[in-house]
């Protein structure tokens, strides 16, 4: 019966140390979506302001 108790216990800590594992490699990957997203809208607003700015000094 102790067995069972160690051998369910060691299970339950594997799979919350998978769920936090996966966790943390889920993490940066949204990161790095978000940034790629940011910095495609900031370059669109600077290609934008650069296209303005080179139409108002002609």
């Amino acid at each position: 019966m102790a067995d069972d108790d160690v051998s369910d216990r060691a299970a339950r800590l594997g799979r919350a140390r998978t769920g936090t594992l996966n966790a943390l490699r889920e993490d940066p990957a949204d990161l790095r979506e978000e940034m790629r997203q940011g910095f495609a809208s900031v370059n669109a607003s600077l290609c934008r302001i650069i296209e303005l700015l080179a139409r108002d000094s002609q």
